[in-house]
């Protein structure tokens, strides 16, 4: 309801609710309601003007993140929805900035983070854990696997897939389980593999994929506690891993590039897949696994491919931090 409307937006009048006598006439609105298609517009561009209004900056990265400086002290505000979270290193300026919210918004203090989009928030002096527990749980129930047996592994070491594989399955409830299983990877980096890797066949899945979806399940069930663990430390050095050759300026070691690729795995159109994994405080904090966009045509160009990429975005991360 604090979205205000631009446009010329009209609605009947409610069920119940009609004045006699005006049965044809409509009402025009002036802020939006919940459900209409101008209403996320109309209220991001309330909560924004808001933000510019108390000094604060729209990150260039990532527009539902803001930022505000006082001097050297910083406070972070991140939004999704109606829903936010911040942090700073200065807390006059978080009780500052959560006063001033609930004076210009409805909202409600929840305290400290706990549960945020599906990802648990476990915080204690030596650090925070970050995982999806409650959410893979949920996952194995859907998909009536609770009762599983572990495995230790995702994927078999050396699995290879095609699209011509055997006879087709369903594609509805294997589109559903590797959507779910791509949101596992928000706090699961050693999914990303072979979720990005079943993910391709998607559109015509077959018997094979299915299988191997089933697989991750299975490995999941047994790792339901697994996540990411950001350790408290001053030394908050930016790291960049998959397990081959270094890439920079040997006197600045802030940043470590490091890249490695398969090469030609892709048995239908011979193209090679890269990977790489940014450490911050010791604990992963971006990685990516995806299909090269050309056929290189050695394992040497394969490998400066995924090299250019994790430099690129390595590039992006310290423009953030």
């Amino acid at each position: 309801m604090y979205g205000e409307l631009k446009e010329e937006v009209y609605v009947d009048q409610p069920e119940g609710f009609v004045i006699r006598g005006q049965e044809n006439k409509v009402y025009r609105l002036k802020k939006a309601l919940y459900g209409l298609k101008q209403a996320p517009r109309a209220w991001f561009s309330r909560i924004e003007s808001y933000f510019k209004k108390e000094g604060f900056e729209k990150s260039n990265y990532d527009h539902t993140l803001f930022l505000k400086k006082n001097g050297d002290k910083l406070l972070l505000v991140s939004l999704y929805v109606d829903d936010l979270i911040y942090t700073g290193d200065d807390e006059h300026m978080c009780t500052n900035f959560k006063s001033s919210m609930q004076k210009e918004f409805e909202m409600t203090d929840l305290g400290k983070m706990k549960f945020f989009l599906g990802v648990e928030v476990y915080q204690n002096k030596e650090g925070i854990h970050l995982c999806q527990k409650k959410y893979a749980k949920k996952v194995l129930e859907r998909f009536n696997i609770w009762n599983c047996n572990a495995v230790k592994n995702p994927i078999v070491p050396g699995t290879v897939l095609s699209k011509l594989c055997s006879k087709n399955v369903d594609a509805t409830p294997c589109k559903q389980l590797i959507g779910c299983l791509m949101y596992l990877t928000v706090t699961r980096p050693d999914l990303m593999f072979v979720v990005c890797l079943i993910s391709r066949y998607m559109a015509d899945p077959k018997e094979e994929h299915m299988m191997i979806a089933k697989r991750v399940l299975r490995y999941l069930q047994g790792t339901l506690d697994f996540g990411v663990y950001y350790k408290r430390s001053t030394d908050a050095n930016l790291l960049g891993y998959t397990d081959s050759h270094y890439i920079g300026d040997e006197n600045d070691r802030s940043l470590l590039r490091y890249t490695d690729s398969d090469y030609a795995q892709d048995v239908d159109d011979r193209k090679s897949t890269s990977g790489y994994v940014f450490l911050l405080s010791g604990a992963a904090i971006c990685w990516s696994s995806r299909k090269q966009r050309i056929v290189t045509l050695s394992s040497t160009e394969a490998e400066y491919v995924a090299a250019t990429a994790c430099a690129c975005h390595g590039v992006w991360l310290r423009g953030i931090l």
